[in-house]
């Protein structure tokens, strides 16, 4: 029986939590005298702020999954068990502005054994961020066409995909000034930036879109009587990734690519490790790659930073009454870290039987989702997608570099032949 385990069985659970949440805070404390890592003091009433330095991904991962423990500000949140009946049932969560600098984001070891859910779903996640599932959106220009025909509440309680990150990034609608939907790939406006100006700070990528987003009603529509109504989606769940922000460093004979990410709302032991994995496999990396042929020099991956509005623990993962994922597990994984063992027992490193499996499996994830974009896609919501299909032209910007592509040396090859 683990300690937890056993603490739990003669203190009262919450007791326990408490314990485990003060050896935490210690901890973190004294992580900052030496050095190690920043925040900001705790005071009542205030969301800290976090900083977190290190090597690779579990690293960052491991350190800031403590800190969130030890000194984040609780609150409870409208995901919280009992939130409903207005009587919370659970802990609250921990919540603080995170920063998160990952010194070799593609750096090995990789994987932590402790991400929730471990390595399962992050060859699909790959996928899903490089563009294989954004036929699941429900284009905007339907939502733009059904608006026009005072339509809108056909949709309304649509409960399939309303956006992805990849949609929102390689397609970003916008109305043009003839009132046609239209949509623009950002990662080739960063590209043509950045090779027209390498010393660019402006190559960035947004997702927001204030007329959706908010789901407040700023968009109206005159329904089939003659009514002006608000288009507000019955549920709906605004993007947590809301920025890409891009810079080169001139680098031994070419440059370095930094890389931020800015996200609004983040669930650290769940979501964090797939979407950093995600968006540097399935964004970033396909960004230094054009960059590199583009400016035919080499272009190495710098520095990845994290940033989080809210990065927060959810108190009902760690509460055993409430059957939290592992929730015993998870404190023990903590009260490992505290006590000073080894990272590398946490870790699955290259090499290993284990990473070799992990490796498999997340690449089988992925042949799947390419194979098969549809898999397990709710096909009767895929109909009323199709119904509609909207005319609509991709803006692309031409890349104008002063040095001569890759591509266009094996041209000239060519012709010369």
């Amino acid at each position: 029986m683990g300690l937890i385990k056993e603490m739990n069985s003669i203190f009262e659970v919450s007791d326990v939590f408490d314990l485990v949440r003060k050896a935490a805070r210690k901890h973190t404390y004294k992580l900052r005298e030496q050095g190690r890592i920043s925040f900001s003091e705790p005071k009542a009433g205030d969301v800290p702020s976090i900083y977190v330095a290190r090597r690779t991904l579990p690293e960052v991962w491991e350190d800031m999954n403590v800190a969130l423990l030890g000194i984040g500000q609780t609150v409870h949140t409208h995901y919280d068990p009992g939130h409903e009946k207005g009587k919370y049932e659970s802990f609250p969560s921990m919540e603080a502005t995170g920063i998160m600098h990952i010194e070799e984001p593609f750096g090995e070891p990789r994987f932590h054994k402790n991400f929730l859910g471990g390595y399962l779903g992050f060859g699909d996640y790959k996928a899903e961020i490089e563009g294989l599932k954004d036929s699941w959106v429900l284009n905007p220009a339907i939502v733009v066409d059904l608006l026009k025909k005072g339509k809108f509440d056909t949709i309304k309680d649509y409960k399939s995909w309303l956006y992805s990150y990849s949609q929102r990034i390689r397609a970003y609608p916008y109305i043009d000034i003839e009132g046609k939907p239209q949509v623009i790939n950002q990662l080739n406006s960063v590209v043509a930036n950045l090779t027209n100006l390498p010393i660019s700070r402006s190559a960035q990528c947004v997702t927001w879109d204030p007329r959706f987003d908010h789901n407040d009603g700023q968009m109206d529509y005159i329904d089939k009587d003659g009514k002006k109504q608000r288009a507000v989606f019955d549920d709906y769940h605004a993007p947590c990734l809301q920025r890409l922000w891009f810079r080169v460093i001139p680098f031994e004979d070419g440059f370095k690519l930094n890389a931020n990410t800015h996200w609004r709302s983040r669930d650290h032991p769940k979501a964090v490790p797939a979407n950093i994995y995600g968006v540097t496999e399935g964004m970033i990396e396909h960004v230094r790659k054009s960059l590199e042929e583009a400016l035919g020099v080499p272009v190495k991956m710098g520095r990845y930073v994290d940033i989080n509005d809210s990065l927060h623990l959810y108190g009902h993962y760690y509460d055993e009454r409430r059957g939290g994922v592992d929730a015993t597990g998870y404190l023990e994984d903590i009260l490992r870290v505290i006590k000073g063992e080894p990272i590398e027992n946490r870790l699955i490193i290259p090499g290993t039987m284990l990473y070799d499996v992990a490796m498999e499996e997340i690449g089988k994830e992925y042949k799947l989702r390419i194979e098969n974009p549809n898999y397990g896609r709710n096909m009767e919501e895929a109909v009323v997608v199709k119904k509609i299909k909207p005319k609509i032209r991709t803006i692309k910007f031409k890349t104008i570099s002063k040095k001569t592509t890759r591509s266009q040396k094996k041209d000239k090859q060519k012709k010369k032949i």
